[in-house]
């Protein structure tokens, strides 16, 4: 707040139609901000459709991107919780419905609704985990997060609903965001990872080849 599978959402379709309904709808095209850090929580907002991103700004204008997330998702949850601001940016990646829960309603309807409630608290505690996991790799180098990050996309911070946990799908500006580098820094490191067979590369997606190697690079650098 990776891969998180379908399982976690453990929330069956009846209740998602009614989360879904409870708010009003709104279209994003890739890039668009749907909710801003720091300023009036809108409610809860559910995913129904698409992928986005959440991420932090500092003042020098860098982006730390949190988590992502796949439809069907919450975020925003914090803000509902605890009444305060929203804690971070959140933005489209791709064509994007979301559904905007007030707050009041939000939280009536979790009082009443233990499943879903249940699944905001175990969103928050996955979020929290892959932040405390971020932070206390900023301690390795490059190679070592950048490894990590692959081997551990499933606590990570990239929650999508995908089955197999070795092809990650993501680009290398998203990966230069979570591991607090550039860009050509990481396609640098993923082209020498890829010419010691350790992954595959292809357009937005990276395939591990050698989990043990891998695993080696981040152990030892």
């Amino acid at each position: 707040m990776g891969v998180i599978h379908s399982d976690f959402y453990d929330l069956d379709q009846k209740t998602w139609d009614v989360l879904f309904n409870l708010g009003s709808p709104r279209e994003f095209s890739p890039g668009d901000i749907i909710y801003l850090q720091d300023e009036e929580s809108l409610g809860l907002v559910c995913l129904e459709q698409g992928r986005i991103k959440n991420s932090v700004f500092f003042p020098d204008g860098t982006e730390k991107t949190l988590c992502i997330l796949e439809a069907p998702s919450i975020t925003g949850e914090t803000a509902v919780i605890d009444g305060g601001r929203n804690i971070c940016s959140s933005t489209a990646m791709t064509k994007t419905k979301v559904i905007f829960i007030p707050r009041d309603k939000a939280q009536q309807f979790l009082l009443s609704n233990p499943n879903l409630m249940r699944l905001v608290l175990k969103t928050m505690a996955r979020k929290i985990r892959s932040m405390l996991i971020q932070a206390q790799d900023m301690a390795s180098n490059i190679p070592q997060r950048l490894a990590r990050m692959l081997l551990n996309c499933n606590k990570y911070g990239v929650f999508t609903h995908q089955e197999e946990e070795a092809r990650l799908t993501i680009t290398h500006d998203e990966l230069a965001s979570f591991l607090g580098t550039t860009r050509p820094i990481i396609t640098k490191h993923l082209t020498e990872f890829t010419n010691m067979g350790l992954i595959e590369k292809g357009r937005g997606y990276i395939t591990i080849k050698d989990h043990e190697k891998l695993k080696k690079v981040y152990d030892f650098g």
